[in-house]
């Protein structure tokens, strides 16, 4: 769950919303298995300095900060420096928000900070406010396709921005599984409806389980061998990286 900061409070109600942070973070942790996350403002603006003094006041920090409109690896060096300030030396995991033609033109670079990044989060609805351009799919390939690269190539998360109509399941539902097929590895949800929808889209179906069960089991049989086939396939390296993927392995994991 985020607690938003950023554009979903009105620039009257901000500094209300820092004051019920402190609550709404103590009830939500006692949900079990529920992240919190926070959205703060830009550091480049005075509501997001305000965001990070209220942070350091609170005992323990967010298991996320979400750090919008991020658009050089200097806004996350600053971030962390703020961060590693708070008096509990508790490690967060940061998401970069990149949201705009800079941030974008800029992911690589972003994307290999020396700060300790875990994602990196594309916020179309900006993206386009400033490019003039449509928020449909093929309008914005190119930049998702940026965003995932530097991703991939750093070992972050991608995450998919919003998709802004929560009474539309069915464009939902489109959008989700494009960006999975592309690679992401997940998309905010801006409504409690949207949540189901995603997690069915990103969520690895019982047939490709079954298959990357077999890649990986038919690997052992066939280890020093090269390529081999299952069910009529090729499978060769980089179809086992892709079956160990859909198992959520890492490098350095074992599989089942």
């Amino acid at each position: 769950m985020v607690l938003d900061l950023e554009d979903g409070v009105a620039e009257t109600q901000k500094p209300a919303a820092r004051d019920l942070l402190r609550g709404l973070q103590d009830q939500i942790r006692e949900q079990e298995g529920c992240e919190i996350g926070i959205r703060i403002s830009s550091l480049g603006t005075p509501d997001g300095l305000q965001d990070m003094l209220r942070l350091q006041e609170l005992t323990h920090l967010p298991d996320w900060v979400f750090l919008p409109k991020c658009e050089s690896p200097r806004d996350l060096e600053q971030l962390d420096h703020l961060l590693q300030a708070h008096p509990s030396k508790e490690m967060t995991r940061i998401c970069a928000l990149l949201e705009t033609p800079a941030g974008l033109s800029n992911a690589e670079a972003i994307a290999s900070t020396h700060a300790p990044l875990h994602a990196l989060a594309f916020g179309y609805a900006d993206y386009t406010a400033e490019t003039g351009g449509t928020m449909g799919w093929n309008s914005l390939v190119w930049p998702r396709g940026q965003l995932l690269n530097a991703a991939v190539q750093n070992h972050l998360w991608a995450i998919d921005g919003v998709f802004l109509d929560f009474n539309d399941p069915e464009g939902l539902e489109d959008e989700a599984q494009n960006a999975r097929d592309m690679g992401y590895n997940g998309k905010f949800a801006i409504h409690p409806s949207q949540v189901s929808v995603i997690n069915t889209c990103f969520e690895p179906s019982d047939e490709e389980v079954q298959w990357a069960l077999n890649v990986l089991e038919q690997q052992k049989n066939f280890a020093g061998q090269g390529a081999f086939v299952v069910d009529g396939k090729m499978v060769d390296a980089p179809v086992i990286l892709r079956a160990r993927r859909v198992l959520g392995l890492t490098d350095s994991d074992a599989h089942p």
